[in-house]
């Protein structure tokens, strides 16, 4: 401190102890720089009547010739011959500097402390009018600009205290302590987002909400229909601004952050989404998205980027699963059952199908509810995504009935489908069955049903039912007989069996095993079960109509003509012994000779013919290679020759 400021202090400090106005003898007159002096605050040498101590005499006359003095050191050199260097060692220093001290402070007096131009922030506004405060301020700045600034010089960039965070943690907590995760921003520093004077935003953030964090990061809700309503309240509704002990910031890890919104959905859950484990995340984008609950995919899509396709290459698809709502059987998150299902079985089923049980009879997985039996919940090649087409399906369990499969004469209701009799589901007789018994096959066999109800000759076996002769689904024999085509008659009508066993010759159609040649198995109007009339008496006067069932196979000419060598074998010369026999007005019936199913000789011929009381008409005949002799009781014997007529007397 220089000499002359020695000499002073005492003097100054009176002047300022009793707030006296200080003249100066030579300088401050009332006609000369009057004014000085006068203010709240005088600089010391002026108080002191120091003029001398920064002005120096240039030998010019004063007062009347300019230029009389002038400053004894030029800018801050002249303040720093008194007072301490402000910059010395500092880093940076205020520019205003450059000009000298009176930038800021006046040499002589002023109403503000330390000689101020302007009291306070005013001051500093003097030059930086672009930081006057708004309405979203630094509360710093109510306090002066120097509570951040050196209003000389500093260590720091813009004479700051401090640099960096390091000057904003002066004041504030830091927001990062001991946090895992901190907002790479403030590695740039807390003015990365707020202004440290003002902003258009509370916290002098240049932009409100999420706006400020746009300004950095890209828009994950460009172009997204569905937006996470979080984000109405900003970025911050999730991540904390600055640190977070989550990644991201966040302000709780995983599915913790998001239950501090939301309501667990997984809660009382006994089988829990496995994806839940990773997260939330998992299936929900956490910003936006373009299909509904900012889910990443829609529908199964979404499914599908963890679970392999249930329906790739599949003809018939569970119409949910088509389309895509997964979440019409499984809870998205949980579900108290297996799978997250909300129950099992058919329950689960019947919250769209009706009830399957409703009949008296049900299939037993329909009863036990085990519709996964037969079909797939979720797609299949087959209809109604069941497990295998058709009869496949059918024999997976009943194995029993598989070899209807490959069979011969099979029911071709059964062919078509074990369906077109049993429901698949229940049904109001035993075994599924629509109608019980005959009136079963009445419902495709309505001829057949008719002609049994109607026919005045009823075939006895049909009051047990269609089954007794054929089987309902097949046993490989034509027409699902039960047995061979040939024996299905003989099983009740064994008698008939021993008779045409022990004859000599038989009915053609009886050796063939064609009882339905002659017999309507089903019902006839002709007794017993004739498929055409045939006379019931024995003797008849001759009429075609009569003869409807033997002219079906044999000529009617054999008993027309009278006289022919080709209508029939059994004629004397041409005379036609059959014709004789049958064609006039008391004309015998064929079963006169002739055994219907067979005779104990040739040409199903009797040995006896019941004719009148107990006593049965003898016939013996004995065949030659044209012709042959009939002894008989009812005539003489009588021999007939196809080549040599013969001349019976």
């Amino acid at each position: 401190m220089s000499g002359k400021l020695m000499l002073l202090l005492p003097v100054l400090s009176l002047c300022l102890f009793w707030g006296l106005p200080v003249r100066a003898d030579t300088c401050v007159t009332s006609e000369c720089h009057a004014v000085l002096g006068k203010a709240r605050v005088v600089h010391g040498p002026v108080a002191a009547n120091g003029c001398d101590m920064c002005h120096e005499p240039t030998g010019r006359k004063h007062p009347g010739t300019k230029g009389a003095f002038r400053l004894a050191a030029r800018g801050t050199d002249l303040c720093y011959l008194c007072h301490d260097s402000k910059t010395e060692g500092k880093k940076h220093i205020h520019p205003a500097l450059e000009d000298g001290c009176t930038g800021c402070h006046s040499p002589h007096q002023s109403a503000n402390t330390y000689f101020l131009l302007q009291p306070g922030n005013v001051l500093c506004f003097m030059c930086h009018d672009d930081k006057e405060g708004g309405p979203n301020h630094h509360p710093a700045i109510d306090e002066g600009c120097i509570s951040c600034h050196d209003p000389h010089a500093g260590d720091a960039p813009k004479m700051l205290s401090d640099e960096g965070n390091e000057l904003c943690l002066s004041c504030h907590d830091d927001p990062t302590g001991g946090k895992e995760h901190v907002h790479p921003a403030l590695e740039e520093g807390c003015t990365s987002c707020h202004d440290p004077h003002d902003g258009p935003a509370p916290k002098m953030l240049p932009a409100e909400g999420k706006e400020l964090c746009l300004t950095c990061h890209e828009d994950p809700t460009e172009g997204m229909k569905h937006v996470h309503p979080a984000l109405e309240d900003g970025c911050t509704a999730c991540h904390d601004p600055h640190a977070g002990d989550a990644p991201k910031m966040l302000s709780a890890e995983g599915n913790e952050l998001c239950l501090s919104c939301h309501d667990d959905p997984s809660e009382g859950m006994k089988v829990v989404h496995p994806a839940l484990e990773e997260g939330c995340t998992s299936c929900h984008n956490p910003h936006a998205s373009p299909n509904p609950k900012m889910l990443r995919e829609e529908g199964a899509q979404l499914c599908e980027q963890c679970h392999e396709s249930k329906t790739e290459g599949k003809a018939a698809v569970h119409s949910p699963v088509a389309a895509g709502e997964c979440t019409t059987c499984h809870g998205p998150h949980g579900g108290p059952k297996e799978k997250m299902l909300p129950a099992t079985g058919s329950e689960l089923c019947y919250q769209c199908h009706d009830d399957k049980t409703a009949d008296k009879f049900d299939h037993p997985p329909v009863a036990d509810g085990e519709c996964l039996s037969c079909h797939d919940v979720h797609a299949s090649d087959t209809e109604y995504q069941l497990a295998a087409p058709g009869n496949e399906l059918c024999f997976m369990c009943h194995d029993d009935k598989a070899e209807l499969g490959e069979m011969e004469n099979v029911h071709p209701a059964v062919a078509d489908g074990c369906i077109n009799c049993h429901d698949p589901h229940s049904g109001p007789q035993a075994k599924m069955l629509p109608a019980e018994g005959d009136e079963l096959c009445a419902q495709c066999h309505e001829e057949e049903a008719e002609l049994a109800k109607n026919a005045s000759s009823k075939h006895a076996a049909l009051e047990e039912g269609c089954t007794v002769c054929h089987d309902a689904h097949g046993t490989g024999q034509p027409r699902m007989f039960s047995v061979a085509q040939t024996e299905i008659c003989f099983t009740c009508h064994d008698d008939i069996q021993e008779k045409i066993a022990s004859s000599a010759s038989q009915h053609q159609p009886v050796r063939n095993g064609r009882c339905v040649a002659c017999h309507a198995p089903h019902g006839s109007k002709v007794e017993p079960l004739l498929k055409g009339t045939y006379p019931a008496g024995f003797y008849s006067p001759y009429r075609r109509e009569n003869y409807g069932l033997c002219l079906k196979c044999h000529k009617w000419e054999t008993f027309e003509y009278s006289r022919t060598v080709q209508a029939t074998g059994f004629r004397n010369g041409d005379r036609n012994i059959h014709y004789v026999h049958v064609n006039k007005r008391k004309g015998r019936v064929c079963r006169t000779c002739h055994d219907v199913h067979g005779g104990e000789q040739d040409h199903l011929i009797r040995r006896k013919v019941p004719g009148f009381g107990s006593w049965q008409i003898p016939i013996n005949h004995t065949q030659t290679e044209t012709g042959g002799t009939c002894v008989v009781g009812c005539h003489k014997p009588k021999s007939y020759d196809r080549v040599r007529p013969v001349r019976n007397d």
